[in-house]
């Protein structure tokens, strides 16, 4: 029998003293484009592979599984395909990364039959949920400290009833390394950000703007998590790192650098795929239009209660995401009448306007909110009974909106519409 989320976690006699708290609502903020970074890891596994095809010498570490030198096709299985990819903090036990260490990202990576489409979801690292095999709550990213990336996974299958196929965790130190190594990444930081913590030996100072981030820099950019947002902010972060890197990886130059990367990663990756198996995903990989890669965020809310911060899963809309995300379920809602909103900041008012007309000319009812300043392009859907069909339309129909990265937003701090807000940034 397949018991939904919400019934899951209440037949668990562990849950049922905080289920109340999983129906407090309040707003989260979602997350960006981020696949660019799965992309890399592919596109170097594939690298990876024709250098094991074509080298004797050469030794990939932490992936112990080898290929032999078959002629490599990149047929993608008929089943759905789930990867958890994680970003492990090596605070705890620098010289051996994946043990003792806790999991700082987790990305449930969803990839259709045949390879069609691919879904992202993040799983916020705070997130309070039954570790697999213990009885008492926990923070979902003490799964990986405490049993390494096999418990990780049974943690998320248990909690989330989704199946994991393979695994995928790089250290952040091999993000230091790699960013150091591609000459630095340019990214637009949203605020300032001042933060010193001398026990964890981090120490964060960014200026507001355009910058060309130091691997270290890097890191302090994916872990500051000292304002509003707390994790969440955090996680948004992350989600623009991947955007400005995968933008990094179009440079030319990039390729050059190619071999040294290679000496470079293998010591800060752990997979239980193969050779093989990499190279098949990074065939899936390099032939998926960045731009429609749906994303999202496990609802839910912070906790108010108690000294520790969780993140409570609200775990209606997350069945209702991982249906529409995983299994995609498809809705019937083709005819609805769709409310959209507009968020702009105030330079852009003429562009914004210019937007709206497109969308009144479709019978679309439009609402319009300017801000100060908004500093990422995208489009949120706060209504998962939208269907993907109208949401494919409009980008082919409005030019200006065709590139746009999309989101699944059930509550959104910026919700400017009912169903959708399309974001306009400052740049």
């Amino acid at each position: 029998m397949n018991l939904s989320l919400e019934e899951r976690m209440y037949t668990n006699r562990a849950y049922q003293h905080y289920r109340p708290q999983y129906r407090k609502r309040r707003p989260s903020k979602k997350n960006n484009n981020f696949f660019g970074f799965f992309i890399f890891l592919l596109l170097i596994a594939g690298a990876l592979v024709y250098y094991l095809n074509n080298q004797n010498n050469f030794a990939l570490k932490p992936i112990s599984d080898s290929i032999g030198h078959a002629p490599i096709e990149f047929n993608f299985s008929p089943k759905r395909q789930n990867i958890l990819l994680m970003g492990v903090d090596v605070a705890q036990n620098a010289k051996h990364p994946f043990e003792g260490n806790r999991s700082d990202t987790m990305l449930l990576i969803s990839i259709a039959p045949y390879g069609k489409n691919v879904n992202v979801i993040s799983i916020p690292r705070d997130s309070k949920v039954y570790i697999a095999g213990k009885d008492k709550a926990d923070k979902i990213n003490h799964a990986f400290a405490f049993g390494g990336a096999k418990l990780a996974v049974k943690t998320v299958e248990e909690t989330f009833g989704v199946k994991i196929h393979n695994y995928l965790a790089i250290s952040n130190t091999g993000v230091v390394k790699m960013i150091d190594t591609l000459g630095g990444l340019p990214i637009y930081i949203e605020k300032n950000m001042k933060y010193d913590d001398n026990s964890a030996n981090l120490h964060i100072n960014l200026k507001q703007g355009n910058q060309i981030l130091t691997g270290k820099e890097t890191e302090g950019y994916l872990r500051f998590r000292h304002d509003s947002y707390g994790d969440i902010g955090r996680i948004r972060r992350q989600q623009w790192f991947f955007s400005a890197l995968l933008e990094r990886l179009k440079d030319p130059s990039v390729i050059a650098k190619l071999p040294e990367l290679l000496k470079i990663m293998p010591d800060y990756i752990q997979t239980d795929m193969s050779g093989y198996d990499l190279a098949r995903y990074a065939g899936v990989a390099k032939n998926i239009d960045i731009s429609t890669v749906q994303v999202a965020t496990i609802p839910g809310a912070p906790s108010t209660k108690g000294v520790i911060s969780y993140w409570i899963i609200d775990p209606d809309k997350t069945q209702e995401l991982i249906n529409k995300m995983v299994y995609r379920n498809k809705t019937n809602s083709n005819s609805i009448e769709l409310s959209v909103g507009i968020l702009y900041p105030n330079s852009k008012e003429k562009r914004a306007n210019m937007l709206r007309e497109e969308l009144e000319q479709r019978g679309v009812e439009v609402k319009m909110r300017s801000v100060d300043t908004v500093s990422k392009d995208y489009i949120a859907i706060h209504n998962l009974d939208v269907s993907d069909d109208v949401i494919t339309e409009l980008k082919k129909s409005i030019p200006m909106i065709k590139d746009k990265h999309t989101i699944y937003d059930p509550i959104g701090v910026n919700r400017t519409g009912r169903d959708l807000t399309i974001v306009i940034s400052d740049l």
